[in-house]
């Protein structure tokens, strides 16, 4: 391996922290045009709103679409003299927000597993309503964001958020408790109503305490960072003086409640029926081809309502279309299309997961998605292979099995090889692309 300068690695590996997400009115500049990155409404694309994306990606974009771990979906590849097109077909079909505040707000991941009389959906209308019409949110960071977890699945505690909505098992009517991140307690409410301006109102307390760092030239850090502070006002509040302001008449502070979390280094929810859901499928490394989308919204047409987008690069098809005995509706949707979906819960691209890489993120030092496929059949079903094109690691956040970061090199491409950690780790030792080509196995055999 060719031995380079060392303050000249160090220098173009650190890579270059955005500290916000592309949006609809805001995309993100990539090696291959903006990026475009869709919030569905309630985390669902009805099949008019998913037919038009596909639409738009194929006329405006690279014709790819990524489902992002974020429950949203992007556009790549927007020649940005087509902006104000894809932003007059978002609006036309209900996929944009009045503004670049609004939609920054809107950064909610909705139980996509939600059932009827869960409670998951009025909470979800009160939260986004709230955000709405909220006018003194706008110092939080860019990235601040919510769940509301219907408690469906454990996977849906690895989605980062701020505040975290969760139901109490077993409660009816439905009630929630509302945790802000890091924090061992959490606000207890009987209904959505109450749980969403709970939320609100440390939102707000939150927002606050951004606006005063940053008038002290101070830059706020997420809500998990102010842990510290947060437990000594709980210290301090009475029942005369509730903390935060705002809080609902009932509302209090109660332990939070221990949940089976989990392991992120495990694959996540693989492709199956849903009995009275629907059916999960899902597109290799989160890309989907826009004519494999268009394909399958016009097969559902007559079986199914909608499509959920999932924080698990996966679509949940809503109710009919999952119903057995269906080849003939099977093969019409393309989902038999290996090369586009991933419906098989035992496929092993569902144990990798890698960015876009390079060319189509300027700071990746190398390609990854393609090697990511090719590496799939070597990670044993319970590991997970994560492949970075830099430190940022931004296909996933959470730790994996072993993850490889590319490396800034002269000659072929060089991975660091990081061992139960994330892309921004030490590294054990490194490894060129020809002896991973040579022996892909290598990586697993070692750990």
């Amino acid at each position: 391996m060719p031995n380079h300068d060392p303050g000249a690695r160090k220098a173009l590996h650190t890579p270059q922290v955005q500290g916000w997400c592309p949006g609809a009115w805001q995309p993100m500049v990539s090696g291959d045009g903006l990026v475009v990155r869709v919030r569905p409404p309630m985390g669902r694309l009805t099949l008019h709103q998913a037919w038009r994306l596909a639409r738009l990606a194929r006329t405006h974009g690279a014709g790819i679409l990524e489902l992002s771990s974020r429950a949203n979906v992007q556009v790549r590849g927007v020649d940005p003299a087509r902006h104000a097109a894809v932003l007059r077909a978002l609006a036309g079909c209900g996929l944009l927000d009045a503004d670049m505040q609004r939609e920054r707000l809107r950064n909610v991941v909705v139980d996509p597993l939600h059932q009827p009389g869960d409670g998951v959906q009025a909470l979800a209308t009160a939260l986004l309503l709230g955000l709405e019409e909220a006018d003194d949110l706008g110092a939080l960071p860019a990235k601040f964001g919510w769940a509301i977890d219907g408690g469906h699945s454990p996977w849906l505690q690895t989605v980062s958020a701020d505040i975290r909505m969760q139901r109490v098992p077993g409660a009816h009517p439905p009630a929630w408790r509302v945790q802000p991140d890091g924090l061992p307690w959490a606000l207890a409410a009987a209904g959505p109503v109450d749980a969403a301006a709970a939320g609100l109102a440390l939102a707000r307390w939150f927002a606050s305490h951004c606006l005063g760092q940053r008038t002290a030239g101070e830059r706020p850090g997420r809500l998990a960072a102010h842990a510290g502070e947060l437990e000594r006002l709980l210290a301090v509040a009475t029942p005369a003086a509730p903390w935060p302001p705002g809080l609902p008449p009932g509302v209090g502070w109660v332990p939070a409640t221990a949940r089976h979390h989990a392991d992120p280094n495990r694959p996540g929810p693989a492709p199956c029926l849903l009995p009275g859901i629907g059916a999960l499928v899902g597109a290799p490394l989160g890309r989907l081809p826009a004519p494999a989308l268009a394909r399958l919204v016009g097969a559902l047409r007559g079986h199914a309502s909608g499509l959920r987008v999932t924080p698990w690069r996966m679509l949940l098809i809503e109710s009919g279309a999952q119903a057995k005995g269906l080849p003939g509706f099977w093969h019409a949707a393309g989902l038999d299309t290996v090369a586009d979906w991933v419906t098989d819960p035992e496929d092993a691209r569902l144990r990798v997961s890698a960015c876009t890489g390079a060319p189509g993120c300027p700071q990746a030092q190398a390609p990854t998605q393609a090697l990511a496929l090719a590496l799939a059949p070597q990670v044993p079903p319970q590991d997970h292979l994560h492949i970075s094109g830099c430190a940022k690691g931004c296909a996933r956040q959470a730790p994996a099995t072993v993850t490889l970061r590319a490396e800034p090199t002269l000659g072929e491409p060089v991975f660091a090889v990081v061992r139960q950690g994330r892309a921004a780790d030490e590294a054990l030792d490194r490894v060129g692309l020809s002896a991973l080509q040579d022996n892909p196995g290598l990586l697993f055999e070692k750990n």
